[in-house]
């Protein structure tokens, strides 16, 4: 944080030999971190109503098959991709 905005550098303490910068945070940040996470179980559930299993190694990820073929849906923030080798599914 120091190294992004100097000016907190001055309120840098060390506790048991490790740098550790208090701050205070807005319960702006709270929010969008709540509705991040609220976005993120409405999605995952739909997905898994509709048959579609999640990614043991990446939790943005779900897979479906379709006529026989993997159907993949990855996310990020606003992006998504969607992927089956049959362009109608």
């Amino acid at each position: 944080m120091y190294e992004v905005n100097p000016e907190f550098k001055q309120d840098v303490r060390y506790e048991h030999g490790k740098k550790v910068l208090y701050v205070q945070v807005n319960k702006a940040i709270y929010g969008m971190i709540e509705s991040a996470l609220l976005w993120y179980e409405l999605y995952v559930t739909v997905l898994l109503k509709d048959g579609f299993e999640l990614n043991e190694y990446d939790k943005c990820v779900a897979n479906k098959v379709i006529n026989g073929k993997q159907y993949t849906i990855g996310w990020y923030v606003e992006h998504n991709i969607i992927g089956h080798v049959e362009d109608e599914v």
